[in-house]
């Protein structure tokens, strides 16, 4: 982690012990959450996966494009992860930071895998750096669509898909 981003790491760290304190409702500090883990540096990472989501990806030449039906799928329930850190108190920055960071996983599914209430499971794993965040989504770029287009072609040529 650079120097900027141990800044970020700070300022949210500090930022979430004031919301901790706040004497409002836990739906409104989970809301602040959220727009606070924004700031993470790279927030809402993606690490697998789906085969549903592989196969929407050829339908679209492996491009993204809005409303393809692609989501980020959290590992671990934001609203879990959120009322844990919330409940716990006398955190140091760095279990904090752990906890925190450790659950902020996701998995490419589709929009329906995404709403079931069944785990998601990954498929394939996500090299590290793919698929980084922008806004609320993220960014195929070309050395996204090389992995993808390698995934499908290894997969479905062992029938798999």
């Amino acid at each position: 982690m650079n120097i900027e981003q141990k800044q970020i790491k700070n300022k949210m760290f500090k930022a979430f012990l004031q919301i901790q304190k706040m004497e409002v409702p836990y739906s409104i500090k989970n809301k602040m959450l959220g727009a606070l883990f924004g700031m993470a540096p790279n927030g809402w990472r993606v690490v697998g996966i789906t085969k549903d989501a592989l196969i929407r990806f050829k339908k679209y030449d492996f491009k993204y494009k809005s409303g393809m039906g692609i989501n980020r799928s959290h590992i671990f329930p934001r609203h879990k992860r959120n009322r844990f850190l919330l409940s716990k108190e006398n955190w140091t920055m760095d279990k904090w930071w752990e906890y925190f960071y450790s659950r902020d996983k996701c998995i490419l599914a589709t929009s329906t895998e995404n709403m079931n209430k069944e785990p998601i499971v990954s498929k394939f794993r996500v090299p590290k750096g793919l698929f980084r965040s922008s806004g609320f989504s993220f960014k195929v770029r070309d050395e996204e669509t090389k992995f993808l287009k390698e995934i499908y072609k290894k997969y479905s040529s062992q029938q798999f898909l």
